[in-house]
């Protein structure tokens, strides 16, 4: 399992942080091969949904599967999106709420947007991120990079 995180962005974006908790994502969701974060800005994930999704607009996170639910693929996150969205204080935690749902995605979990579906899939999140921090604090390496227990998916 490898992952890489790129900023296309002119944003300056702690891209170890991502990495960090990407790789341990991850692991702890059973995912073997490589899965690429790229950081965007709006008019390339618009461009992306058009093409993929034929929705022309802006969103915050796509998803792009590299086929069976081990084989990793691409997320796309619009930094842009989400800081115009967010305050800064929460910036970290709602790009941590995308891998989480990006990587559920990527092991085929999906959803529509009914509230029966969205609630699934938010428990789902949550179990997911709890998991991961568990795995990070059993590394001990929690303090280093500061991720937050709690971030109320």
């Amino acid at each position: 399992m490898k992952a890489n995180v790129f900023n296309q962005t002119n944003y300056d974006i702690n891209l170890k942080y991502y990495k960090f908790f990407l790789s341990n994502a991850l692991k702890v969701a059973g995912i073997k091969s490589e899965v690429n974060l790229l950081f965007s800005d709006d008019k390339y994930i618009r461009d992306l949904n058009k093409k993929f999704r034929n929705k022309d607009k802006a969103t915050d996170v796509l998803t792009f599967p590299a086929g069976d639910i081990e084989e990793g693929g691409d997320i796309v996150i619009s930094y842009q999106w989400v800081k115009n969205r967010y305050e800064e204080k929460n910036i970290k935690k709602i790009i941590l709420k995308l891998i989480i749902h990006s990587i559920l995605h990527l092991r085929g979990v999906h959803h529509d947007y009914s509230e029966k579906s969205l609630k699934e899939n938010y428990k789902k999140m949550k179990e997911l991120y709890l998991k991961v921090i568990s795995h990070i604090k059993n590394k001990r390496k929690i303090k280093k990079y500061n991720i937050k227990e709690n971030i109320n998916i």
